[in-house]
């Protein structure tokens, strides 16, 4: 009796031990089953209070980013990051001794062929080639000396640079009189002159471009480049922005680019900087539609001579519109990629995308215009990673 009562035991035990197996490998299936975890909510039919809400970013309606007109060798940089300047004001110069010395060159030349007759400019033009040609021929070979000099340590940079510049000085001077030898054969006084000042003209010119001065007034925000460095055209070496006025560009729909109007004034919010609206000013209206976002543009300029606005900060446009009856979900249950607006919606434990049309927004919650009706569960948060038929489950 004894020996049968623990046989029974023991299958109770077997017995008790398999159920509670399958009971916990149906658990698991459920909760491995029950797909993507979102938060949802009803879209409902309501009563939006005028006031529509876009956004937008900040961005300063002056920058620059600042390119040298030649290239060479930079002398000087009298500005820092954070250095405010005005208009004009010298932000780069380039070592140019040899082309003042051009400058002054063909100014002299001038000055000479005005004063005198021309067989005594041909003879001393004659006379300024030979010597400058000597001169190019000396100072060529020194460099090239200083070169070698400079590879076995026996010379120091600074020697190695001022060898360069006077052969550079005296292959300028060179070609200035060589030109000047050609304008001078053959020619009549007036050709002479005229010759002289074009020669004069650019030789200025390209003095004046060796300085870099700021277009606008700002404060600089980058600086690239430091004496002694090499600069050209194509490389940006200071960063120059306005922060007096700074603009934000919003989006708006359809229904809502006829109802603002250039030079309107809009309440903008920027709450990282205060609670209390900023007055802003419609600049500029697009009169086409963005081909992906199928939204207008609009640029609306703010006032900002505390510099309290940052380009990069966030801002909200409210729009003076009159209250909008129809289908309300939450802001954040809205997307949007190169199709248009959509919403996720919940049908039968599935995810399903729906396409809509929206009116307008108070920041928080959204008009649909069309595409959602009254009741439907839509997903608000954990969208991510849903695609249509995907089984999800609503967190409440």
């Amino acid at each position: 009796m004894k020996k049968t009562f623990v046989i029974a035991i023991g299958m109770l035990l077997i017995t008790a031990l398999a159920l509670a197996g399958c009971n916990l490998n149906n658990g698991a299936k459920k909760t491995g089953g029950q797909g993507v975890v979102v938060n949802h909510a009803l879209a409902r039919l309501g009563v939006l209070a005028g006031g529509t809400v876009v956004s937008g970013k900040l961005e300063a309606l002056h920058s620059a980013n600042v390119v040298p007109k030649m290239a060479g060798k930079v002398a000087s940089v009298p500005v820092e990051i954070g250095s405010v300047v005005a208009e004009g004001d010298l932000l780069l110069s380039l070592d140019a001794a040899d082309l003042e010395a051009l400058v002054e060159l063909n100014a002299a030349q001038l000055e000479r062929v005005r004063n005198s007759d021309l067989p005594a400019q041909q003879n001393q033009a004659e006379f300024n080639l030979a010597n400058s040609e000597a001169l190019l021929k000396t100072t060529e070979a020194d460099y090239q000396r200083y070169q070698q000099l400079f590879s076995s340590g026996a010379v120091s940079s600074q020697q190695l640079e001022q060898a360069e510049r006077q052969y550079l000085q005296s292959r300028a001077a060179c070609d200035s009189a060589r030109n000047a030898m050609d304008i001078l054969l053959g020619a009549t006084i007036p050709e002479t002159i005229r010759q002289y000042e074009a020669q004069l003209q650019k030789a200025r010119a390209d003095f004046a471009n060796t300085v870099l001065r700021a277009p606008f007034s700002g404060i600089i925000t980058a600086k690239n480049i430091n004496p002694g460095e090499m600069v050209s055209p194509t490389q940006p070496v200071i960063s120059l922005v306005n922060l007096d006025i700074v603009l934000v560009q919003a989006n708006v729909s359809e229904d809502q680019v006829n109802k603002i109007r250039v030079g309107q004034e809009l309440n903008v919010k920027v709450n990282s900087v205060r609670e209390d609206p900023f007055t802003g000013i419609v600049t500029n209206i697009a009169l086409a539609a963005n081909a992906t976002s199928k939204a207008y543009p609009v640029k609306i300029q703010i006032s900002n001579p505390l510099h309290s606005l940052k380009p990069g900060m966030f801002a909200e446009v409210i729009l003076n519109t009159s209250d909008e009856e129809g289908i309300i979900i939450p802001g954040e249950a809205l997307a949007q990629d190169e199709k248009g607006s959509f919403v996720w919606v919940v049908e039968d434990g599935k995810a399903a995308r729906r396409s809509v049309i929206t009116g307008q927004s108070d920041g928080k919650d959204v008009i649909i215009k069309s595409g959602l009706a009254a009741g439907e569960d839509v997903a608000v948060a954990g969208t991510e990673p849903l695609q249509d038929g995907m089984k999800v489950s609503l967190q409440d």
